[in-house]
Protein backbone atom coordinates (compact mmCIF):
# COMPACT_ATOMS: atom_id res chain seq x y z
CA UNK A 1 0.00 0.00 0.00
CA UNK A 2 1.26 3.46 -0.87
CA UNK A 3 2.94 5.44 1.90
CA UNK A 4 0.71 8.41 1.14
CA UNK A 5 -2.40 6.31 1.78
CA UNK A 6 -0.93 5.14 5.08
CA UNK A 7 -0.23 8.78 5.89
CA UNK A 8 -3.88 9.61 5.23
CA UNK A 9 -4.97 6.61 7.30
CA UNK A 10 -2.87 7.89 10.20
CA UNK A 11 -4.83 11.13 9.93
CA UNK A 12 -8.04 9.11 9.68
CA UNK A 13 -7.33 7.36 12.98
CA UNK A 14 -7.18 10.76 14.69
CA UNK A 15 -10.30 11.93 12.87
CA UNK A 16 -12.24 8.91 14.17
CA UNK A 17 -11.05 9.68 17.71
CA UNK A 18 -12.24 13.27 17.30
CA UNK A 19 -15.62 12.06 16.07
CA UNK A 20 -16.03 9.81 19.10
CA UNK A 21 -14.67 12.16 21.78
CA UNK A 22 -15.17 15.80 20.80
CA UNK A 23 -19.01 15.86 20.78
CA UNK A 24 -18.98 15.38 24.57
CA UNK A 25 -16.20 17.90 25.24
CA UNK A 26 -18.39 20.74 26.52
CA UNK A 27 -21.17 18.63 28.03
CA UNK A 28 -21.92 17.79 31.64
CA UNK A 29 -22.83 14.42 33.07
CA UNK A 30 -20.77 11.24 33.37
CA UNK A 31 -20.89 7.83 34.98
CA UNK A 32 -21.04 8.58 38.70
CA UNK A 33 -17.59 7.10 39.40
CA UNK A 34 -16.13 9.66 37.01
CA UNK A 35 -18.07 12.43 38.74
CA UNK A 36 -16.71 11.22 42.08
CA UNK A 37 -13.11 11.32 40.89
CA UNK A 38 -13.62 14.78 39.35
CA UNK A 39 -15.11 16.07 42.61
CA UNK A 40 -12.15 14.78 44.63
CA UNK A 41 -9.71 16.44 42.22
CA UNK A 42 -11.64 19.70 42.38
CA UNK A 43 -11.60 19.53 46.18
CA UNK A 44 -7.82 19.11 46.20
CA UNK A 45 -7.52 22.18 43.99
CA UNK A 46 -9.84 24.11 46.34
CA UNK A 47 -7.88 23.10 49.44
CA UNK A 48 -10.47 20.58 50.64
CA UNK A 49 -8.50 17.43 51.37
CA UNK A 50 -4.94 16.90 50.20
CA UNK A 51 -2.91 14.56 48.03
CA UNK A 52 -2.12 12.56 51.18
CA UNK A 53 -5.73 12.45 52.39
CA UNK A 54 -8.23 13.22 49.60
CA UNK A 55 -11.81 14.14 50.45
CA UNK A 56 -15.07 13.50 48.60
CA UNK A 57 -17.93 15.14 50.56
CA UNK A 58 -18.38 16.08 54.25
CA UNK A 59 -20.75 13.12 54.62
CA UNK A 60 -19.52 10.57 52.03
CA UNK A 61 -15.88 9.55 52.34
CA UNK A 62 -14.66 12.78 54.00
CA UNK A 63 -11.35 10.90 53.91
CA UNK A 64 -11.27 8.98 50.64
CA UNK A 65 -9.35 5.68 50.79
CA UNK A 66 -11.09 3.81 47.96
CA UNK A 67 -8.24 4.41 45.49
CA UNK A 68 -4.68 5.78 45.62
CA UNK A 69 -4.59 9.54 45.02
CA UNK A 70 -2.10 10.17 42.20
CA UNK A 71 -4.72 10.53 39.45
CA UNK A 72 -6.77 12.95 41.57
CA UNK A 73 -3.68 15.08 42.12
CA UNK A 74 -2.85 15.10 38.39
CA UNK A 75 -6.47 15.97 37.55
CA UNK A 76 -6.38 18.84 40.08
CA UNK A 77 -3.51 20.39 38.11
CA UNK A 78 -5.87 20.71 35.15
CA UNK A 79 -8.30 22.67 37.35
CA UNK A 80 -5.43 24.90 38.40
CA UNK A 81 -4.53 25.53 34.76
CA UNK A 82 -7.99 25.92 33.24
CA UNK A 83 -10.31 26.74 36.16
CA UNK A 84 -13.36 24.93 37.50
CA UNK A 85 -15.07 24.18 34.18
CA UNK A 86 -17.04 21.03 33.29
CA UNK A 87 -14.99 20.52 30.15
CA UNK A 88 -11.86 20.06 32.27
CA UNK A 89 -13.31 16.66 33.21
CA UNK A 90 -13.10 15.74 29.52
CA UNK A 91 -9.78 17.41 28.72
CA UNK A 92 -8.01 15.40 31.42
CA UNK A 93 -8.96 11.89 30.16
CA UNK A 94 -8.66 13.04 26.54
CA UNK A 95 -5.09 14.07 27.30
CA UNK A 96 -4.55 10.61 28.71
CA UNK A 97 -5.96 9.19 25.46
CA UNK A 98 -3.39 11.16 23.48
CA UNK A 99 -0.58 9.97 25.75
CA UNK A 100 -1.73 6.35 25.38
CA UNK A 101 -1.75 6.66 21.59
CA UNK A 102 1.74 8.15 21.65
CA UNK A 103 2.96 5.19 23.70
CA UNK A 104 1.21 2.71 21.38
CA UNK A 105 2.95 4.27 18.41
CA UNK A 106 6.35 4.27 20.08
CA UNK A 107 5.96 0.59 20.99
CA UNK A 108 4.85 -0.21 17.43
CA UNK A 109 7.97 1.36 15.94
CA UNK A 110 10.18 -0.80 18.16
CA UNK A 111 8.57 -4.00 16.86
CA UNK A 112 7.53 -3.11 13.30
CA UNK A 113 9.93 -1.27 10.96
CA UNK A 114 6.95 0.08 8.99
CA UNK A 115 6.25 2.90 11.42
CA UNK A 116 3.90 4.57 8.94
CA UNK A 117 1.39 1.78 9.65
CA UNK A 118 1.04 2.65 13.32
CA UNK A 119 -2.53 3.69 12.55
CA UNK A 120 -3.52 0.00 12.69
CA UNK A 121 -3.20 -0.54 16.47
CA UNK A 122 -4.39 3.02 17.12
CA UNK A 123 -7.58 2.56 15.12
CA UNK A 124 -8.32 -0.88 16.55
CA UNK A 125 -7.80 0.40 20.09
CA UNK A 126 -9.84 3.57 19.52
CA UNK A 127 -12.79 1.57 18.20
CA UNK A 128 -12.80 -0.72 21.25
CA UNK A 129 -16.09 0.16 23.05
CA UNK A 130 -14.73 0.16 26.60
CA UNK A 131 -11.80 2.39 25.60
CA UNK A 132 -14.05 5.18 24.36
CA UNK A 133 -16.44 4.79 27.30
CA UNK A 134 -13.61 5.03 29.84
CA UNK A 135 -12.25 8.25 28.31
CA UNK A 136 -15.69 9.79 27.93
CA UNK A 137 -16.49 9.16 31.60
CA UNK A 138 -13.24 10.15 33.33
CA UNK A 139 -12.58 6.68 34.72
CA UNK A 140 -9.29 5.90 36.47
CA UNK A 141 -8.50 3.37 33.75
CA UNK A 142 -7.72 6.29 31.39
CA UNK A 143 -4.61 7.53 33.27
CA UNK A 144 -3.86 3.96 34.36
CA UNK A 145 -3.72 2.75 30.76
CA UNK A 146 -1.46 5.66 29.78
CA UNK A 147 0.89 4.92 32.71
CA UNK A 148 0.97 1.17 32.01
CA UNK A 149 1.74 1.73 28.32
CA UNK A 150 4.48 4.19 29.31
CA UNK A 151 6.05 1.63 31.66
CA UNK A 152 6.04 -1.04 28.94
CA UNK A 153 7.51 1.35 26.36
CA UNK A 154 10.30 2.43 28.71
CA UNK A 155 11.12 -1.20 29.49
CA UNK A 156 11.31 -1.95 25.77
CA UNK A 157 13.57 1.05 25.19
CA UNK A 158 15.88 0.01 28.02
CA UNK A 159 16.05 -3.62 26.94
CA UNK A 160 16.12 -3.41 23.16
CA UNK A 161 18.60 -0.51 23.04
CA UNK A 162 20.51 -1.54 26.18
CA UNK A 163 20.19 2.00 27.48
CA UNK A 164 19.17 1.40 31.08
CA UNK A 165 18.39 5.02 31.79
CA UNK A 166 14.99 4.14 30.31
CA UNK A 167 14.67 1.33 32.85
CA UNK A 168 15.27 3.83 35.66
CA UNK A 169 12.45 5.98 34.29
CA UNK A 170 10.26 2.87 34.04
CA UNK A 171 10.70 2.31 37.78
CA UNK A 172 9.50 5.86 38.49
CA UNK A 173 6.48 5.61 36.17
CA UNK A 174 5.64 2.17 37.59
CA UNK A 175 5.51 3.73 41.08
CA UNK A 176 3.18 6.40 39.72
CA UNK A 177 0.92 3.82 38.02
CA UNK A 178 0.61 1.92 41.30
CA UNK A 179 -0.52 5.21 42.84
CA UNK A 180 -3.40 5.49 40.37
CA UNK A 181 -5.32 2.28 41.05
CA UNK A 182 -3.16 0.01 43.13
CA UNK A 183 -2.24 -3.60 42.26
CA UNK A 184 -4.18 -3.70 38.97
CA UNK A 185 -1.15 -1.93 37.47
CA UNK A 186 1.23 -4.78 38.37
CA UNK A 187 0.87 -6.83 35.19
CA UNK A 188 3.60 -4.87 33.27
CA UNK A 189 6.02 -6.71 35.58
CA UNK A 190 5.53 -9.66 33.22
CA UNK A 191 6.77 -7.68 30.21
CA UNK A 192 10.44 -8.62 30.43
CA UNK A 193 10.00 -12.22 31.67
CA UNK A 194 7.85 -12.85 28.58
CA UNK A 195 10.43 -11.09 26.38
CA UNK A 196 13.23 -13.17 27.90
CA UNK A 197 11.27 -16.32 27.10
CA UNK A 198 10.38 -15.45 23.51
CA UNK A 199 13.53 -13.50 22.55
CA UNK A 200 16.58 -15.46 23.75
CA UNK A 201 19.01 -12.89 22.33
CA UNK A 202 17.54 -10.22 24.64
CA UNK A 203 17.46 -12.37 27.76
CA UNK A 204 20.43 -10.79 29.52
CA UNK A 205 19.38 -7.23 28.71
CA UNK A 206 15.83 -8.02 29.88
CA UNK A 207 17.14 -9.33 33.22
CA UNK A 208 19.26 -6.23 33.78
CA UNK A 209 16.46 -3.87 32.77
CA UNK A 210 13.95 -5.67 34.99
CA UNK A 211 16.31 -5.59 37.97
CA UNK A 212 16.93 -1.86 37.56
CA UNK A 213 13.22 -1.10 37.33
CA UNK A 214 12.42 -3.11 40.46
CA UNK A 215 15.29 -1.52 42.40
CA UNK A 216 14.16 2.00 41.47
CA UNK A 217 10.52 1.25 42.29
CA UNK A 218 11.46 -0.40 45.60
CA UNK A 219 13.67 2.54 46.56
CA UNK A 220 10.89 5.03 45.83
CA UNK A 221 8.24 3.03 47.66
CA UNK A 222 10.51 2.39 50.65
CA UNK A 223 11.45 6.06 50.93
CA UNK A 224 7.86 7.25 50.94
CA UNK A 225 6.66 4.45 53.21
CA UNK A 226 9.46 4.85 55.77
CA UNK A 227 10.09 8.60 55.72
CA UNK A 228 6.71 10.09 54.75
CA UNK A 229 4.28 9.28 57.59
CA UNK A 230 1.29 10.57 55.61
CA UNK A 231 2.07 8.15 52.75
CA UNK A 232 2.45 5.24 55.17
CA UNK A 233 -0.81 6.16 56.91
CA UNK A 234 -2.74 6.41 53.63
CA UNK A 235 -1.30 3.19 52.22
CA UNK A 236 -2.04 1.22 55.41
CA UNK A 237 -5.61 2.53 55.58
CA UNK A 238 -6.18 1.84 51.86
CA UNK A 239 -4.91 -1.69 52.42
CA UNK A 240 -7.19 -2.32 55.40
CA UNK A 241 -10.35 -0.60 54.18
CA UNK A 242 -10.37 -1.24 50.47
CA UNK A 243 -7.81 -3.63 49.01
CA UNK A 244 -7.89 -6.56 51.42
CA UNK A 245 -11.71 -6.57 51.80
CA UNK A 246 -12.05 -6.48 48.01
CA UNK A 247 -9.61 -9.36 47.47
CA UNK A 248 -11.36 -11.41 50.16
CA UNK A 249 -14.78 -10.83 48.59
CA UNK A 250 -16.16 -8.73 51.43
CA UNK A 251 -16.95 -5.67 49.31
CA UNK A 252 -19.37 -5.11 46.44
CA UNK A 253 -19.81 -8.21 44.30
CA UNK A 254 -20.53 -7.66 40.63
CA UNK A 255 -20.34 -9.91 37.60
CA UNK A 256 -18.82 -13.34 37.23
CA UNK A 257 -16.08 -15.12 35.30
CA UNK A 258 -18.36 -16.22 32.45
CA UNK A 259 -19.87 -12.76 32.07
CA UNK A 260 -16.38 -11.23 32.05
CA UNK A 261 -15.12 -13.65 29.41
CA UNK A 262 -18.09 -12.73 27.21
CA UNK A 263 -17.36 -9.04 27.85
CA UNK A 264 -13.73 -9.44 26.79
CA UNK A 265 -14.82 -11.28 23.66
CA UNK A 266 -17.28 -8.46 22.91
CA UNK A 267 -14.43 -5.95 23.12
CA UNK A 268 -12.37 -8.11 20.77
CA UNK A 269 -15.15 -8.56 18.21
CA UNK A 270 -13.82 -6.00 15.72
CA UNK A 271 -10.21 -7.29 15.43
CA UNK A 272 -11.44 -10.90 15.33
CA UNK A 273 -13.85 -10.13 12.47
CA UNK A 274 -11.22 -8.12 10.59
CA UNK A 275 -8.73 -10.98 10.97
CA UNK A 276 -11.26 -13.51 9.67
CA UNK A 277 -12.14 -11.36 6.64
CA UNK A 278 -8.51 -10.67 5.78
CA UNK A 279 -7.49 -14.31 6.03
CA UNK A 280 -10.42 -15.23 3.80
CA UNK A 281 -9.64 -12.61 1.16
CA UNK A 282 -5.84 -12.86 1.09
CA UNK A 283 -4.15 -15.65 -0.82
CA UNK A 284 -0.99 -15.65 1.31
CA UNK A 285 -1.00 -17.48 4.62
CA UNK A 286 -1.20 -15.40 7.80
CA UNK A 287 1.24 -16.96 10.27
CA UNK A 288 1.21 -16.25 13.99
CA UNK A 289 3.97 -13.71 14.54
CA UNK A 290 6.25 -13.81 17.57
CA UNK A 291 5.35 -10.20 18.29
CA UNK A 292 1.66 -11.10 18.33
CA UNK A 293 2.28 -13.96 20.74
CA UNK A 294 4.24 -11.60 22.99
CA UNK A 295 1.45 -9.03 23.23
CA UNK A 296 -1.29 -11.62 23.56
CA UNK A 297 0.53 -13.14 26.55
CA UNK A 298 0.99 -9.70 28.11
CA UNK A 299 -2.68 -8.93 27.53
CA UNK A 300 -3.63 -12.21 29.22
CA UNK A 301 -1.57 -11.17 32.24
CA UNK A 302 -3.70 -8.04 32.48
CA UNK A 303 -6.98 -9.88 31.90
CA UNK A 304 -6.90 -13.20 33.77
CA UNK A 305 -6.53 -11.89 37.36
CA UNK A 306 -9.93 -10.19 37.20
CA UNK A 307 -11.65 -13.45 36.29
CA UNK A 308 -10.89 -14.75 39.80
CA UNK A 309 -12.35 -11.73 41.59
CA UNK A 310 -15.86 -11.30 42.95
CA UNK A 311 -15.93 -7.72 41.72
CA UNK A 312 -15.76 -7.39 37.95
CA UNK A 313 -16.73 -4.60 35.57
CA UNK A 314 -16.06 -4.26 31.85
CA UNK A 315 -13.79 -1.23 32.31
CA UNK A 316 -11.43 -3.22 34.56
CA UNK A 317 -10.17 -4.95 31.40
CA UNK A 318 -9.50 -1.69 29.56
CA UNK A 319 -5.73 -1.33 30.33
CA UNK A 320 -5.05 -4.75 28.79
CA UNK A 321 -6.97 -3.87 25.60
CA UNK A 322 -4.05 -1.92 24.17
CA UNK A 323 -1.94 -5.07 24.19
CA UNK A 324 -4.70 -7.22 22.69
CA UNK A 325 -4.98 -4.72 19.85
CA UNK A 326 -1.22 -4.55 19.39
CA UNK A 327 -1.14 -8.33 19.00
CA UNK A 328 -3.89 -8.29 16.38
CA UNK A 329 -2.29 -5.32 14.60
CA UNK A 330 1.07 -7.08 14.24
CA UNK A 331 -0.73 -10.14 12.89
CA UNK A 332 -2.65 -8.08 10.32
CA UNK A 333 0.37 -6.01 9.25
CA UNK A 334 2.37 -8.97 7.94
CA UNK A 335 0.72 -8.58 4.50
CA UNK A 336 -0.59 -5.75 2.40
CA UNK A 337 -4.35 -5.59 2.36
CA UNK A 338 -6.32 -8.02 0.18
CA UNK A 339 -8.02 -5.40 -2.02
CA UNK A 340 -6.70 -3.60 -5.11
CA UNK A 341 -5.87 0.00 -4.23
CA UNK A 342 -6.14 2.88 -6.73
CA UNK A 343 -3.89 5.40 -5.02
CA UNK A 344 -5.36 8.66 -6.32
CA UNK A 345 -8.93 7.55 -5.70
CA UNK A 346 -8.30 6.32 -2.15
CA UNK A 347 -6.22 9.34 -1.19
CA UNK A 348 -9.20 11.51 -2.14
CA UNK A 349 -11.73 9.26 -0.37
CA UNK A 350 -9.73 9.09 2.86
CA UNK A 351 -8.91 12.81 2.80
CA UNK A 352 -12.59 13.66 2.35
CA UNK A 353 -13.51 11.28 5.18
CA UNK A 354 -10.98 12.97 7.46
CA UNK A 355 -12.35 16.42 6.70
CA UNK A 356 -15.97 15.33 7.16
CA UNK A 357 -15.16 13.61 10.46
CA UNK A 358 -13.52 16.72 11.89
CA UNK A 359 -16.31 19.00 10.67
CA UNK A 360 -18.99 16.74 12.17
CA UNK A 361 -17.04 16.34 15.43
CA UNK A 362 -16.57 20.09 15.88
CA UNK A 363 -20.15 20.80 14.84
CA UNK A 364 -21.56 18.28 17.33
CA UNK A 365 -19.35 19.59 20.13
CA UNK A 366 -20.77 23.07 19.55
CA UNK A 367 -24.33 21.77 19.21
CA UNK A 368 -24.18 19.80 22.47
CA UNK A 369 -22.23 22.44 24.40
CA UNK A 370 -25.34 23.91 26.06
CA UNK A 371 -26.93 20.62 27.05
CA UNK A 372 -25.74 17.92 29.46
CA UNK A 373 -25.27 14.61 27.69
CA UNK A 374 -26.22 12.46 30.67
CA UNK A 375 -28.72 13.02 33.51
CA UNK A 376 -29.76 16.23 31.79
CA UNK A 377 -32.89 17.00 33.78
CA UNK A 378 -31.38 15.94 37.11
CA UNK A 379 -28.39 18.23 36.59
CA UNK A 380 -30.67 21.13 35.69
CA UNK A 381 -32.80 20.45 38.80
CA UNK A 382 -29.88 20.33 41.23
CA UNK A 383 -28.31 23.44 39.70
CA UNK A 384 -31.67 25.23 39.94
CA UNK A 385 -31.85 24.39 43.65
CA UNK A 386 -28.48 26.01 44.20
CA UNK A 387 -29.32 29.10 42.15
CA UNK A 388 -32.72 29.67 43.76
CA UNK A 389 -32.22 28.54 47.37
CA UNK A 390 -28.44 28.46 47.92
CA UNK A 391 -28.39 25.64 50.50
CA UNK A 392 -25.15 24.45 52.10
CA UNK A 393 -26.56 20.96 52.64
CA UNK A 394 -29.67 19.05 51.55
CA UNK A 395 -31.14 16.19 53.51
CA UNK A 396 -32.03 12.82 51.96
CA UNK A 397 -33.34 9.73 53.70
CA UNK A 398 -30.65 7.27 52.58
CA UNK A 399 -27.35 8.31 51.07
CA UNK A 400 -26.65 4.71 50.06
CA UNK A 401 -29.62 4.89 47.67
CA UNK A 402 -28.68 8.27 46.23
CA UNK A 403 -25.05 7.89 45.12
CA UNK A 404 -25.80 9.28 41.66
CA UNK A 405 -27.58 12.38 42.98
CA UNK A 406 -24.82 12.94 45.52
CA UNK A 407 -22.14 12.70 42.81
CA UNK A 408 -23.95 15.17 40.54
CA UNK A 409 -24.53 17.63 43.39
CA UNK A 410 -20.92 17.43 44.57
CA UNK A 411 -19.49 18.06 41.11
CA UNK A 412 -21.83 20.71 39.73
CA UNK A 413 -23.03 22.57 42.83
CA UNK A 414 -21.61 23.92 46.09
CA UNK A 415 -23.87 21.95 48.44
CA UNK A 416 -23.79 18.33 49.53
CA UNK A 417 -26.26 15.65 50.57
CA UNK A 418 -26.57 14.47 54.15
CA UNK A 419 -28.75 12.23 56.29
CA UNK A 420 -28.46 14.72 59.15
CA UNK A 421 -30.78 17.62 59.87
CA UNK A 422 -30.82 20.38 57.21
CA UNK A 423 -33.03 23.26 56.12
CA UNK A 424 -33.87 21.60 52.79
CA UNK A 425 -34.97 18.06 52.08
CA UNK A 426 -35.23 16.12 48.81
CA UNK A 427 -37.57 13.20 48.20
CA UNK A 428 -38.24 11.12 45.12
CA UNK A 429 -41.92 10.77 46.03
CA UNK A 430 -44.61 13.45 46.52
CA UNK A 431 -46.50 13.75 49.78
CA UNK A 432 -46.40 15.31 53.18
CA UNK A 433 -43.14 15.24 55.13
CA UNK A 434 -43.22 15.82 58.87
CA UNK A 435 -41.52 19.09 59.79
CA UNK A 436 -41.16 20.24 56.17
CA UNK A 437 -43.33 22.07 53.70
CA UNK A 438 -43.39 21.39 49.96
CA UNK A 439 -41.46 23.92 47.85
CA UNK A 440 -41.08 22.70 44.28
CA UNK A 441 -41.11 19.75 41.91
CA UNK A 442 -38.63 19.90 39.04
CA UNK A 443 -39.83 19.15 35.54
CA UNK A 444 -39.14 15.71 34.07
CA UNK A 445 -37.56 14.45 37.31
CA UNK A 446 -38.70 12.70 40.45
CA UNK A 447 -37.07 15.36 42.61
CA UNK A 448 -39.36 17.01 45.14
CA UNK A 449 -37.87 19.79 47.25
CA UNK A 450 -39.07 20.60 50.77
CA UNK A 451 -38.10 23.30 53.22
CA UNK A 452 -38.14 23.04 57.00
CA UNK A 453 -41.29 24.47 58.50
CA UNK A 454 -40.92 27.64 60.57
Amino acid sequence: MSHIINYRLNQFSWAIAALLLLPLLFTKGMFFDGLTYASIARNINDGIGTLRVPSYTPTIHPEFYEHPPFSFWLHSIFYRLFGDQPWVDRIYPYTMYGLSVLMLRRIWVLFIPAGHRAWIPQLLWTLTPTVIWVHQNNMLEAPLSAAVLCVVWLLFEGTMKKNYFWSVLAGGVFFFSLGIKGPVSLFPLMTLPIMATLYADRRKAALVSMSIMIIVFSALFSYFYLYQPAFESFFSTYLDRQLLPTLSGNREQAGGALESILEVLKQLTLPILVTIVFRWRKKEVYTLQRGSVFFFLLALCGTLPFLFMDRQHHYYFMPSMAFWMMGFAIHLAQHEYPWPIQRKKWVKVISLSNLCSWVVAIGLSIYFSKSPSRDKHVIHALEAIEESYKPSAVKVDALSENWRLAAIAERYTDYHFTENDAVYYISNMPGEVAGFEFVEQFAKTEIYLYKKSR
